[in-house]
């Protein structure tokens, strides 16, 4: 299997996080445009306050540098350990697609049951990726005797 493989997925994150980032600023400008919030709320967060939208917007990017940073951390360990396999492709897509509903669920209905569910279901994923790895690692230094 190709090694580049596993780094597609975090590009796609990447992607996924950038596009709610722009999100979240796009909001504010217009928030700010339109009057529903001044521009030196942004200042210290404190003097005033925001829509309870753009609240929600700021704490779903927020959410992003939470957990995904371990998925960047065991995609980067896959690749450079040379444990890339067909499993760790899969459960890597399938982390990005949780991530993705996990947006539009928070974004769109914000069903907290669901949301969660999309949730957990992610963090699964992402333990299983790390398990992938160890498994990796211990089976290839398994073989290594100094």
């Amino acid at each position: 299997m190709k090694n580049i493989l596993i780094i597609y997925p975090a590009i796609a994150m990447f992607t996924l996080t950038m596009s709610c980032i722009f999100y979240l600023g796009f909001h504010r400008y217009r928030a700010i445009h339109s009057k529903q919030v001044k521009i030196s709320y942004y200042r210290t967060y404190d003097e005033g306050s925001q829509p309870q939208r753009l609240h929600l917007l700021a704490r779903h990017v927020q959410n992003h540098f939470e957990v995904p940073p371990l998925f960047y951390i065991v995609v980067i360990l896959i690749f450079v350990s040379n444990s890339v396999t067909v499993s760790a492709v899969i459960l890597s897509w399938l982390f990005v697609a949780l991530r993705a509903a996990h947006s539009y669920i928070h974004l769109g209905s914000n069903n907290v049951s669901i949301r969660f569910f999309t949730f957990g279901a992610s963090l699964l994923v992402l333990s299983a990726l790390w398990i992938t790895l160890l498994l990796s690692i211990v089976g290839v230094s398994s073989g290594y005797h100094p």
